[in-house]
């Protein structure tokens, strides 16, 4: 999955350098602890798309049942501008 990989102690001790390189590159870093990976630390980017991915295979999911998408127009201008619509 992940090519770059820091034990915890080092990566403890140079945090700081690591999260800046994985926010600048995208690319993720494994933490290992006794040679197994306890973490992968990714980038603020790399997380929004996955919520949206999620968000999107729940969606699809939900359609898949039968389960009604979405809300009413009313309901999304009342949670967006807190009024009815005119």
């Amino acid at each position: 999955m992940t090519e770059t990989t820091y034990s915890i102690v080092e990566a403890g001790a140079r945090l700081g350098a690591i999260a800046r390189e994985v926010s600048a590159t995208r690319e993720p870093v494994a933490i290992t602890d006794h040679g197994q990976t306890v973490a992968i630390l990714v980038s603020p980017a790399d997380v929004l798309e996955l919520q949206e991915l999620r968000a999107l295979a729940a969606c699809r999911a939900r359609h898949a049942s039968g389960e009604e998408a979405g809300i009413p127009h009313e309901m999304a201008y009342r949670r967006v501008f807190g009024e009815a619509g005119t």
